[in-house]
């Protein structure tokens, strides 16, 4: 059985409905456990932040009680905003099979981890990503849906597929980038290259990391779109980047 790991980023203490996004997010791997395959979901969080700490509390107990496993990545305020830094340190020690570097934003339903792990690898392929996804109609809807979880009284949440309209991906951006964990722990993410791995100065400035890894990758292989169905994105109105 493969063990799929996902990377995840969650900033919440001025914005809290980042944090609300990972109630959802764990929430769908409870809800939505794959048959066929295994799943660890790595945080990356800075211990500052008491809006993502109140969801990792929850979902330490929630995760170990359905047996999903998981891993904490504490990171200084001033490195959580370099999504790199916390990506390469869990990917260099990952311990899946399938590395999936997703945003805080995404849920996951309707068997795609199955699919994920049972899926032929297209050969020549470095890296692959979902050629559609499923997106809030609007960002008031998505407001709507983080707004309505309490943080002082966590529990399971689910999204309203019939609120999600499909959107089409042509690149793999940031929150859909899926490796191979051999390659992800060979080469980290950016390792070494130290625009990439300094601290910035404000919570995720600048995401064009996810650009660098793409040409990174591209060096060793092949990127391709694949048939993937079954990730929505939570829309917000409000981000840490505007």
């Amino acid at each position: 059985m493969s063990l799929i790991e996902i990377v995840t980023h969650c900033w919440a203490k001025d914005l809290p409905h980042y944090a609300a996004c990972l109630n959802f997010q764990v929430s769908s791997l409870v809800l939505h456990k794959p048959v066929h395959a295994s799943l660890c979901l790595s945080i990356c969080y800075c211990h500052e932040d008491a809006n993502t700490m109140k969801v990792i509390d929850w979902a330490s107990s929630v995760l170990q009680e359905k047996g999903i496993a998981y891993s904490l990545q504490p990171l200084k305020r001033n490195e959580i905003g370099r999504r790199s830094i916390g990506r390469n340190r869990v990917a260099s020690n990952c311990i899946g099979d399938i590395v999936w570097f997703a945003d805080v934003d995404q849920v996951w339903k309707n068997g795609i981890f199955d699919r994920l792990a049972t899926m032929e690898w297209p050969e020549g392929t470095v890296m692959i990503y979902p050629k559609s996804i499923q997106i809030h109609r609007d960002h008031e809807t998505g407001d709507r849906c983080t707004s309505a979880v309490d943080l002082n009284a966590l529990d399971l949440v689910d999204v309203d597929p019939n609120l999600f309209v499909d959107k089409r991906y042509r690149k793999a951006i940031g929150g859909v980038q899926i490796v191979r964990g051999d390659f992800a722990r060979e080469h980290g993410y950016l390792d070494g290259i130290d625009k990439w791995q300094q601290p910035t100065g404000k919570p995720f400035g600048d995401f064009r990391d996810d650009i660098a890894y793409r040409n990174f990758c591209l060096q060793y292989g092949k990127i391709e779109r694949i048939d993937l169905p079954g990730m929505f994105r939570i829309r917000h109105s409000t981000t840490t980047y505007q």
